[in-house]
């Protein structure tokens, strides 16, 4: 169970690692705009997150407490609301301090 998880988790991996890459080093074949590209990027990469955490770090199948789990939703909370909240004060910065064209 554990090795055809683990072989799952590798090969999927792989496959949206080459995605992303193929998204990037070849544009021409996709024919998507760089709006579209970046969304793309980002949904492969919060993909192969959940598929690392289900394959790899095994944080479903703990038997003890949840402490783990829970440390585990609020480091992502955290990275969440920083990254979130860089971008809005980016872009208010940008829209506010920037001489009008």
């Amino acid at each position: 169970m554990q090795l055809t998880l683990r072989l799952t988790g590798f090969f999927a991996s792989a496959a949206l690692t080459l995605a992303a890459y193929f998204v990037i080093i070849h544009p021409e074949w996709f024919a998507m705009s760089n709006t579209m590209s970046m969304t793309t990027i980002f949904l492969l990469g919060a993909v192969q997150s959940i598929v690392q955490l289900l394959c790899f770090i095994d944080i479903w199948w703990e038997k003890g407490p949840l402490w783990n789990f829970y440390v585990f939703l609020s480091t992502v909370s955290i990275i969440f609301v920083v990254i979130f909240f860089s971008i809005w004060i980016m872009t208010h910065l940008n829209d506010n301090m920037m001489p009008a064209m």
